[in-house]
């Protein structure tokens, strides 16, 4: 009994996916500790450092290269970027821009789109020679209308659905309505024909990633769940 239970667990779709990104990482390397090499040996980088002290509450981690570069290049290689034909991707929620940074390093093009609150990331946004669109993303509203649709959009800790935050810690966040109305807007004006969505979800204070009722709003919508990520064509 216990070991059929251990035998179900190791074939399940989760540890089969997560087996098959660390294999596609291990056969298909990419050098996050070059492109971090290149870019430290610019010296705006320590200046930016020095600019946004430790003691700024969520903000230094930002100017810290080494991490940032190795997440993306993950994230990067877990979409295979790192090889195939190129892409022309919208990251939302682009924040600090390394994300895009890397893709353009692999070959790709691309341009975020976020809120301009954050200070240091139009100045990481600089150093990375990263285009970003200013825009906010709300519920029942169209995202800008691109010059030329995308073959990839990405949102990594997707957060824009967050409306209110409630007295427990936790988030109000859209409905099903509202989701659908994003997916049907993204798929009719932004992406490309066999193009894909990701929405990577942060979980709440309650652990909580998103309602079951958007989850089945996902799944009616032919999504594939892979963790925290959605996947939508």
């Amino acid at each position: 009994m216990n070991f059929a239970h251990k035998l179900r667990k190791l074939f399940h779709p989760e540890i089969i996916g997560s087996m098959r990104e660390h294999i596609h990482r291990a056969f298909h390397p990419v050098s996050a500790r070059r492109l971090q090499r290149e870019l430290e040996m610019d010296p705006s980088w320590e200046k930016l450092r020095r600019k946004y002290p430790r003691g700024i509450k969520e903000v230094h981690r930002f100017g810290d290269t080494k991490f940032w570069i190795k997440r993306n290049v993950e994230r990067a290689q877990d979409l295979s970027l790192d090889r195939g034909r190129r892409r022309h991707i919208l990251d939302l929620g682009c924040g600090p821009g390394f994300f895009l940074y890397v893709a353009e390093r692999l070959g790709h093009t691309g341009v975020g789109l976020d809120v301009d609150e954050q200070a240091i990331f139009r100045d990481t946004l600089r150093l990375l020679k990263v285009k970003r669109v200013v825009h906010c993303i709300r519920p029942r509203f169209h995202l800008p209308a691109p010059g030329k649709k995308f073959d990839l959009i990405t949102s990594y800790l997707t957060c824009f659905h967050r409306l209110e935050r409630l007295r427990d810690g936790n988030w109000r966040t859209w409905s099903t309505a509202e989701w659908q109305f994003f997916i049907d807007d993204v798929r009719a004006n932004q992406l490309k024909k066999g193009g894909m969505l990701l929405l990577e979800f942060h979980p709440q204070k309650n652990g909580e990633l998103y309602p079951a009722d958007v989850r089945e709003l996902f799944l009616k919508n032919r999504a594939r769940v892979f963790r925290s990520k959605v996947f939508l064509k």
